[in-house]
C-alpha cells in the first residue's frame, strides 16, 4: 500500500465526545492530541486538549457531577487517507488557561479499559473442546456485573499465522472459567503463542510470529517517512507523517537502505549472530507495528505517527489455523 507524499495534503481531523447514541462535534475548535496503542496487554491512551471550549459544554464532559459525554473518539489523516486512530472512555478532565488569552480543557481517556478492570465471566466447557472455543468463550461471554463486552476484530479470522500450534485439536479435559478475562487471554496467549489487545473497542489476536492481514503500508521518504529509522534492542523505531492505516499488529514495508543498523558491541556481544532476529534491518524491509504513538496539533505543526516495529517473514507459510469468531 502506498500513498505518495504529494498526496499527503490537506489535514483533516474529527473530535466527538458522545453518551454512544447523541453525539457533539468539536472538530472546529483547535485541539492537540496523542495516543499511545499497543498491543502490551493494557489499555491504550488518550490524551487531547481542547480550546476555547464554553464553560456550558466542559461541563458536560466527563464522568461526574453534570457530565453527559462520557465516550471520545478521534479520526485523523488527510482527505484521502482518513479513520479512526482512537475510541475509548472519558477517565479525567482538568481545565485551565494559556497565556490569559486561551481556556483549555484536558481530556484523558482510555480504550477497553473497563473489559481489562471490571468484566468477570463465569463459563464451563466441556471435555473435547479446542484452544479456539476457549478464546472464544472468554471474549464473548457477557459479564456478569453488566460490564460492556467487547467483540472481535472484522480481520481476526482471517489472521496470517506464523509457525505455531494448531488450534483445532481437543483437549481431554473440561475448564472451568471464573474471574477477569484478562487473565485467562494472558495463559491462553502465552501457552499457545499469541499476543491479544484491544484497539478502538475491538479485540485483537495476533500470532507471535505473524500479523494482521492486509497490503503493507510503504514508508519510505517519498511516503512520508521522516527522519531515519534505527534498529536497536527493542525493534526497529521510525516516525511518519501521521496515517491511520497503520494499525497495532500490520505490516509496514522499511527499506533496508534506509534504516541506521545496530552494531553488536552496542549490546556487549561477542559471538556472531546473537542479536534476536526481531531486532534486525531485514532485506525484504517486512515488520509488525508492536506500538504507535500519534500526535497531531489541528493549529499546529505536529501531525506524526511514531512506530516500534518488528521484523517478521512475510514469505513462512501458514502453518497453524487462525482464530475464527464462533458462530
Amino acid at each position: 500500500m502506498t500513498v505518495p507524499k504529494s498526496a499527503l495534503w490537506g489535514r483533516k481531523a474529527t473530535l466527538v465526545v458522545s453518551t454512544g447514541t447523541i453525539g457533539l462535534d468539536l472538530s472546529e475548535l483547535r485541539f492537540t492530541f496523542k495516543t499511545s496503542n499497543s498491543d502490551a496487554q493494557t489499555p491504550n491512551t488518550l490524551y487531547v486538549r481542547i480550546y476555547n471550549l464554553s464553560p456550558h459544554t466542559v461541563a458536560k464532559i466527563g464522568t461526574y457531577g453534570r457530565a453527559e459525554f462520557s465516550t471520545i473518539t478521534l479520526q485523523a489523516g488527510y482527505g484521502n487517507s482518513y479513520g479512526i486512530i482512537f475510541s475509548g472512555t472519558i477517565k479525567q478532565t482538568a481545565k485551565g488557561r494559556e497565556r490569559n488569552v486561551d481556556n483549555y480543557l484536558d481530556v484523558w481517556a482510555a480504550d477497553g479499559d473497563s473489559f481489562y478492570n471490571f468484566s468477570a465471566i463465569s463459563v464451563s466447557l466441556a471435555a473435547g473442546h479446542t484452544p479456539q472455543q476457549v478464546v472464544n468463550a472468554i471474549v464473548n461471554t457477557p459479564s456478569i456485573n453488566g460490564t460492556p463486552p467487547v467483540k472481535f476484530a472484522q480481520d481476526v479470522d482471517g489472521l496470517i499465522v506464523g509457525v505455531g500450534p494448531g488450534l483445532k485439536r481437543s483437549l481431554s479435559r473440561g475448564k472451568a472459567i471464573f474471574g477477569l478475562p484478562r487473565d485467562y487471554l494472558r495463559d491462553w496467549a502465552d501457552k499457545y503463542g499469541y499476543r491479544w489487545s484491544i484497539q478502538n473497542g475491538e479485540f485483537v489476536v495476533v500470532p507471535i510470529t505473524g500479523y494482521r492481514p492486509g497490503e503493507a503500508v510503504v514508508l519510505s521518504p517519498d511516503t512520508g517517512l521522516v527522519g531515519v529509522p534505527e534498529a536497536c534492542d527493542g525493534g526497529v523505531r521510525a516516525r511518519a507523517l501521521l496515517n491511520p492505516k497503520i494499525r497495532i499488529g500490520c505490516l509496514v514495508r522499511i527499506a533496508q537502505g534506509d534504516i541506521n543498523h545496530i552494531t553488536q558491541q552496542q549490546f556487549g556481544l561477542t559471538a556472531p549472530n546473537t542479536l534476536p532476529s526481531a531486532t534486525l534491518a531485514t532485506v525484504a524491509g517486512m515488520y509488525r507495528v508492536m506500538t504507535a504513538e500519534f500526535t497531531g496539533d489541528t493549529r499546529g505543526n505536529e501531525w506524526y505517527v511514531d512506530l516500534i516495529c518488528l521484523a517478521v517473514d512475510a514469505s513462512a507459510p501458514d502453518q497453524s489455523q487462525s482464530v475464527a469468531v464462533a458462530a
